[in-house]
C-alpha cells in the first residue's frame, strides 16, 4: 500500500540500499543508546564483510548488518539469512567475535518505518544477532531469542573476554 505521506527529496537511493541504510542506522541507534562508540565501514570498503566496528571495553568486534522488510519468521522462530562464501571466509579468519545482526523492519512502507507522534519517535524495527566466525556458506538461522538489546553488548563484551582469557569465543 503506498504511503499517504510524501517523502522529501529526490529519492535517489536505491530501494535495497535504503533498506540496508535503515537497518544500519537502527543498530547504530542502539549502540548510541548504550554509549558504545562505533564506526560504519565506508561505502565500498566493507571488504571484510562487515558494516560496523563496535568498540567494546576490551577490544573492538565487527558486525555485518542485514535488513529485511518483508521477511517472515520460520516455523521454528528463526529468521533465515543467506551467507556468501567470501563473507564466511573473511569471518573465519578473525580472532575476536564477528556478529551478524538481522534487522526486521515491521512496516512495508518507508514513510512508516520511523514515526513521530507528539514528543516520541518510534522505530518499527527489531533486530536479532548471531556470532558467525564459524559460519558456513548457505543459509543461517538467526533465533528470535537473540534479540538485540542493550544487554546484548554486555554479552558481546563477555565473548571478547573469553578470547583473551583462553576460553572459547
Amino acid at each position: 500500500m503506498p504511503s499517504t505521506v510524501p517523502l522529501p527529496g529526490p529519492g535517489d537511493i536505491a530501494l535495497s540500499d535504503r533498506t540496508g541504510r535503515i537497518g544500519v542506522m537502527y543498530v547504530r541507534s542502539l549502540l548510541a543508546q548504550a554509549g558504545i562508540r562505533n564506526e560504519e565501514s565506508s561505502p565500498g570498503e566493507d571488504y571484510g564483510a562487515v558494516d560496523l566496528t563496535v568498540h567494546l571495553s576490551l577490544a573492538a568486534v565487527t558486525a555485518q548488518v542485514k535488513t529485511g522488510m518483508k521477511k517472515r519468521r520460520n516455523h521454528d522462530g528463526t529468521y533465515s539469512v543467506a551467507l556468501k562464501p567470501e563473507w564466511c571466509a573473511k569471518w573465519s579468519g578473525q580472532k575476536v567475535p564477528v556478529y551478524l545482526v538481522f534487522v526486521a523492519l515491521s512496516k512495508h512502507d518507508y514513510a512508516d518505518l520511523v514515526t513521530q507522534r507528539g514528543r516520541t519517535t518510534t522505530w518499527h524495527a527489531h533486530a536479532y544477532w548471531l556470532q558467525v566466525n564459524d559460519a558456513t556458506p548457505g543459509t543461517i538461522r538467526v533465533p528470535v531469542q537473540n534479540r538485540l538489546r542493550l544487554e546484548t553488548f554486555v554479552s558481546w563484551d563477555e565473548d571478547v573476554e573469553q578470547v583473551f582469557t583462553g576460553g572459547a569465543a
